[in-house]
């Protein structure tokens, strides 16, 4: 059974925008069959924010293309369900509406990583935050 990870917003930023081999591992990983990668349609959002400030349609594109057509990542709907659960998750442990979205989806798709550069990410019980800085050592 593949180990299901949750990619949050800056994952995708950093993999987009960079060329960290450590994080093209884990979307080989996932090609592989030893990964099942997820995210949520919120994360769209997020990273078309930089590009359309900056009035670049070629970022833009590449993130739309990255979470539209890629078939290693499920980009998971934003349902009533998820947005419960992540009112619960916000009122039990605080944090923002958005770390608590990307939180109820990464348990709704069952993971237990969610990969994130935010070390203020607060997780609540069954959810790991893997480093980006570690993701090699912790997959």
């Amino acid at each position: 059974m593949s180990k299901r990870i949750y990619l949050d917003t800056n994952f995708v930023i950093r993999f987009v925008e960079s060329e960290d081999f450590a994080l093209l591992r884990v979307i080989e990983h996932a090609g592989a069959g030893l990964l099942d990668l997820f995210t949520s349609e919120l994360t769209l959002a997020e990273v078309l924010v930089g590009p359309l400030k900056a009035n670049d349609a070629k970022l833009a594109a590449q993130y739309e293309e990255f979470l539209t057509t890629d078939e290693v990542l499920e980009v998971v709907p934003i349902d009533r369900a998820i947005l419960l659960e992540s009112a619960r998750i916000r009122a039990l442990y605080g944090g923002r509406t958005p770390d608590a979205i990307h939180c109820a989806t990464a348990l709704h798709t069952e993971c237990t990583g969610l990969l994130s550069s935010d070390a203020g990410f607060r997780m609540p019980p069954g959810l790991t935050r893997i480093a980006l800085e570690n993701v090699e050592s912790e997959l």
